[in-house]
């Protein structure tokens, strides 16, 4: 028999008769005991001292679910008991909360809508869509909510009238966000345009670890924080003392960054931070970009003491024995409660315009994409048998292919987009020409694209350049000067650690600001997220296109999200070289947009192909055996 008592800030598990080694001399309930609950031995053998932590009953209820486990008899003392009392009443209160969630996210009664309306219009001056009431309303349901609608759709917002109401209620104080760097100024910018003043708050990270440390002894001056994952996870303990002092909303944004459920330390890191807020919000698009297990740790967070997903050892069993779409349907059955989703197509935005243009390639750049198609060709019966190997070479030569169709100047630069160095063209006959090819001609793509930029900027609009190489971003920059364009790229920091430095957010800022700057130049892996670019820029030129289908479709998002007005058309302009590895990607993009759809448009989105990455995407094999098939086309008689 085992006696569990609770004592000051620790329980005492020992031996109800004080002598022996029975039960827990044995090494299973040993390792348990100090792996599990953090216990260390007492005075004598048969006794252990466990930490009573934050939240009281996560500890013993460890300790009595391993003992029922294992069949041993206990004895709980009356101050344990009412412990577990209150656990099962929270048990209780939670699965009223899932009943009740799941109404809320389907349906709003007119009454509860009329009640958030007015208790917003005092002071919250955003005007809500219907659907983002309803979003605001499923978080005032469940309490701890996740908000999984897709870019564009105003998360924000909602976030921002869940806390303003919150606050109204004195629930809490103010809020923390977690976030990428990319997420700070959209917040700000939010926060000005919900309550029609300057925000007071304050960026933790990009200062250095002695700031954030004397940042978050002076939290209480500020409404809410800003910090990174990064961030949070080197400065757990000052935050934790800084929620102390107030009741904090703790949200986090992009939450998919936090999607290892075992051995991450981001995750660890906000999981701590977890019980120490007073109300917890998540918000993604992509909630799991690689797959089931992204989940556990996002609702987790959400409910750590609940534990929706049970805990991260039997999800991943769970999820793994099980085949992937019975997997989904068990898996959304647990936490489809507990999140709210604005497809796409719920949005209803204006139907954008699509242009196809079709450039015939430079005269000379035509004669180096066949003589480069013609090499590989040639070098074909030379792949490599390995798998990974066969994978890496075939994605280097589609990856040339898409260099030339594009500027092949490209050639001979490296190319960190791809991690590739400068293409090795010995015994290649135009070397010459490739070697100092931007002093014979300029690619007729990047001619139509800044003719096309001028006509659009003497309209009196601005304009996004898209292209995937860096090099391009800055040629096309001398060549447009004089409309004073920006340029971003992975290269630029997000945000400036001086006044002096640039970064993506100023560039940003200015492109979206400044009546002087009408362009902006950039490659889509560097504007992927909490970017909007819609209220400045209606026009987007795509210089070229990789197969990374995630990658085009989040800048395809950037001018075409909530708040347009119906009479607003969104234009894009997407350029092809003829006969090149252009038409491939296009017809590949198509397809995987199409299947993709499908995944957009779910009541819980799942696995996002490529999502992560910023080569070609995961569906590469049927893409560069298709690039593989256009090589050989070129030299087929027709």
């Amino acid at each position: 028999m085992i006696r569990i008592r609770h004592a000051g800030q620790q329980y005492i598990v020992e031996e109800a008769d004080g002598v022996g080694t029975l039960i827990l001399s044995q090494p299973l309930h040993r390792i348990f005991l100090r792996s599990s609950v953090n216990a260390s031995p007492g005075s004598y053998a048969d006794l252990w001292q466990i930490p009573v932590g934050v939240q009281p009953s996560i500890p013993l209820q460890k300790i009595v679910d391993h003992f029922d486990k294992y069949g041993i008899d206990f004895l709980l003392d009356p101050n344990c008991n009412e412990i577990l009392a209150a656990v099962r009443s929270k048990r209780e209160e939670f699965e009223h909360i899932l009943k009740n969630g799941l109404a809320a996210k389907k349906e709003i009664t007119a009454s509860a809508y009329k009640k958030i309306e007015s208790e917003l219009s005092d002071g919250f001056r955003r005007h809500l869509t219907k659907l983002q009431v309803v979003a605001v309303n499923h978080l005032l349901t469940v309490r701890h909510g996740a908000n999984f609608s897709v870019p564009g759709s105003g998360k924000t917002a909602v976030a921002l009238a869940y806390y303003y109401l919150l606050q109204k209620q004195h629930q809490v104080d103010a809020f923390l966000v977690v976030g990428p760097a990319s997420c700070f100024e959209p917040w700000e910018h939010e926060y000005k345009l919900c309550f029609e003043r300057e925000p007071k708050c304050v960026r933790l990270a990009g200062n250095t670890k002695a700031r954030r440390h004397e940042l978050c002894l002076t939290a209480e001056r500020y409404e809410f924080l800003l910090s990174t994952y990064h961030s949070v996870a080197k400065d757990v303990t000052d935050l934790v003392h800084a929620m102390a002092r107030r009741k904090y909303l703790l949200i986090l944004d992009e939450s998919h960054y936090v999607k290892r459920p075992q051995g991450g330390k981001l995750a660890e890191a906000v999981l701590r931070l977890a019980e120490h807020a007073e109300r917890r919000v998540i918000l993604t698009g992509t909630p799991m970009p690689n797959g089931l297990p992204d989940l556990w740790s996002q609702f987790t967070f959400l409910w750590f003491d609940q534990k929706p997903l049970g805990t991260s050892d039997d999800y991943l069993i769970d999820v793994q024995k099980q085949s992937p779409a019975k997997a989904m349907v068990t898996v959304r059955s647990k936490i489809s409660p507990l999140f709210f989703r604005i497809t796409k197509s719920q949005l209803k935005l204006p139907r954008p315009s699509f242009r196809i243009m079709k450039c015939e390639m430079s005269p000379l750049q035509g004669r180096i994409y066949r003589g480069i198609a013609a090499r590989f060709l040639a070098q074909s019966k030379e792949s490599p048998t390995g798998r990974e190997a066969l994978r890496e070479w075939r994605r280097a030569r589609a990856v040339r292919l898409l260099q030339v169709a594009s500027n092949p100047t490209l050639l001979r630069k490296r190319c960190d987009e791809f991690q590739l160095p400068p293409m090795d063209i010995r015994n290649l006959e135009l070397r010459e020409a490739i070697d100092h090819y931007a002093q014979y001609e300029t690619p007729n793509k990047i001619n139509v694209a800044c003719k096309l930029v001028r006509a659009i900027c003497g309209r009196g609009d601005k304009a996004i350049i898209w292209s995937t190489f860096i090099h391009n971003l800055e040629m096309l920059a001398k060549k447009i000067g004089d409309l004073n364009p920006v340029v971003v790229h992975g290269g630029v920091p997000f945000v400036a650690s001086s006044e002096e430095d640039f970064s993506r957010e100023l560039l940003l800022s200015r492109f979206r600001d400044d009546n002087q700057c009408l362009v902006l130049i950039a490659n889509p892996a560097a504007c992927a997220e909490s970017i909007s670019l819609h209220n400045a820029c209606h026009h987007a030129v795509y210089l070229d296109r990789s197969f990374n289908c995630a990658h085009y479709l989040q800048s395809l998002d950037r001018i075409h999200r909530l708040g347009l007005t119906r009479e607003q058309k969104t234009h894009y302009y997407v350029l092809e070289s003829v006969e090149s590895i252009d038409t491939i990607v296009d017809t590949r993009l198509r397809e995987k947009m199409r299947l993709m759809r499908d995944v957009i448009e779910a009541d819980l989105p799942g696995k996002v192909p490529g999502y992560w990455s910023e080569d070609l995407g995961d569906e590469e094999t049927e893409d560069l055996q298709l690039v593989e098939t256009h090589i050989k086309s070129l030299f087929t008689a027709k």
